[in-house]
């Protein structure tokens, strides 16, 4: 397997392997599609490429437009071909939720949230969109959002055997 860096990947390839590193939880127990990977990768890439946000959101400001959705399914299937990620099949629980009872899961679009393989990769492209100046702000309150979800998510019985 070749060794990548995040100079080696495209934009929304490097958004969205940092995006599934900041630890998302899924988005119908957070009660928002605002923790969508899709919705969550739209920002951030447009957020780097323009300094705005909503280059690729629909209207509503929460939906991703459809040509962004084909870059992002292009995204996963390059990386996929490189080895660094995997795309589970259709239906399953999405890999930053697992699967507990009675929890409401995202159910995995494999188009828009693969499991990563090479995780060390993944954390550095993380690292690499907390030093621009245009997604450190958007990033950290998704990731400091995210661990209040998860909070109240092990605060509800989430996680105990």
């Amino acid at each position: 397997m070749a060794a990548y860096n995040p100079e080696d990947l495209d934009p929304i390839e490097l958004a969205l392997l940092g995006v599934l590193s900041v630890g998302l939880p899924p988005s119908r127990a957070a009660g928002s599609d605002t923790f969508r990977v899709d919705h969550v990768t739209a920002v951030v890439a447009s957020l780097a490429a323009t300094g705005t946000r909503d280059r690729y959101l629909a209207e509503d400001g929460v939906r991703v437009t459809a040509a962004f959705r084909e870059q992002l399914r292009a995204a996963v299937a390059s990386l996929e071909s490189k080895g660094i990620v995997v795309q589970q099949a259709a239906g399953m629980p999405a890999a930053a939720g697992g699967y507990e009872t009675g929890l409401q899961l995202d159910l995995v679009d494999p188009d828009e949230h693969p499991v990563v393989l090479d995780r060390y990769l993944s954390q550095l492209c993380m690292e690499r969109l907390f030093t621009n100046p245009a997604v450190y702000p958007y990033l950290m309150e998704r990731y400091s959002a995210s661990g209040e979800v998860w909070r109240r998510l092990r605060e509800g019985g989430y996680g105990r055997g």
